[in-house]
């Protein structure tokens, strides 16, 4: 994923010692929409030119410094993990949310209650993911990168997640945006890392090329796509099962008695 704009933008608002509120003032907008901006990072085009004119940045020196950054995902504490993992319904509904989906359209898909939903924030919030603001709508501290532990407590859900969704590609039929694949060949361990690194290029476009269609399209108008995938060394012996020897014959047995 390149470098957040949003974080040049609010490094250049402190620089400037201006506050949400004179960025709210100057744009004609309440102090907690702009905040709302800034959490989400969901704004319009003309609403991002906005801002770099009240700012006095060229959009093209943000999308430019944006460009040269590598932003590393971080990761929640152990402790946290272990919250969201206490309620599946909890986690994902969290992770829709940093997906930027509506709040209202997750509730909708869970079957949640609108008291439901508010405990929901309040235990994001007791773990420092989000706040409830007035009307129960809940928004996320952050959108940066997250990386969960291999061995922490998310593991066993993120399995279960990831083995569905892998079922379900296998499932459907392959079409312009639909494709399941898998490739094994023998190489040279020198050539394994260098198809890493180009796997790691790949997922950082597809970050790079979402970011630029939230900015600029309709929220209807976008579908969650997802790719899951492993690179490693593997042994097929261990991966295969191995046919159970044939048992003997009763009239076998009996005869070598």
């Amino acid at each position: 994923m390149r470098g957040d704009m949003f974080k040049i933008l609010q490094d250049a608002l402190r620089a400037r010692g201006m506050t949400y509120a004179d960025l709210g003032a100057a744009m004609d907008l309440s102090e907690p929409t702009i905040k709302r901006i800034f959490a989400t990072r969901d704004v319009k085009l003309s609403r991002l030119i906005q801002i770099c004119d009240v700012l006095g940045v060229p959009l093209a020196d943000v999308t430019d410094a944006a460009g040269r950054e590598r932003p590393t995902a971080t990761r929640l504490p152990t402790a946290t993990e272990a919250g969201l993992a206490s309620d599946p319904t909890l986690f994902y509904f969290y992770i829709l949310l940093r997906d930027l989906r509506a709040q209202d359209y997750i509730a909708r898909i869970f079957g949640l209650t609108d008291d439901q939903v508010f405990r929901i924030g309040m235990a994001l919030e007791r773990l420092g993911l989000a706040q409830v603001e007035s009307g129960g709508r809940i928004q996320l501290l952050s959108h940066a990168p997250v990386q969960f532990r291999h061995d922490g407590p998310l593991m066993p859900l993120l399995k279960q997640v990831n083995l569905r969704f892998i079922a379900h590609s296998l499932s459907a039929p392959p079409d312009d945006t639909n494709l399941f694949f898998t490739v094994s060949r023998r190489m040279r361990p020198e050539t394994a890392k260098l198809i890493r690194k180009d796997i790691e290029e790949l997922t950082r476009k597809i970050a790079e090329l979402a970011r630029q269609d939230q900015l600029m399209t309709q929220e209807e108008d976008l579908q969650t796509y997802k790719v899951s995938g492993t690179w490693a060394a593997v042994d097929f012996a261990a991966l295969f099962p191995r046919p159970e020897p044939e048992k003997p014959a009763l009239e076998t047995l009996s005869l070598t008695r």
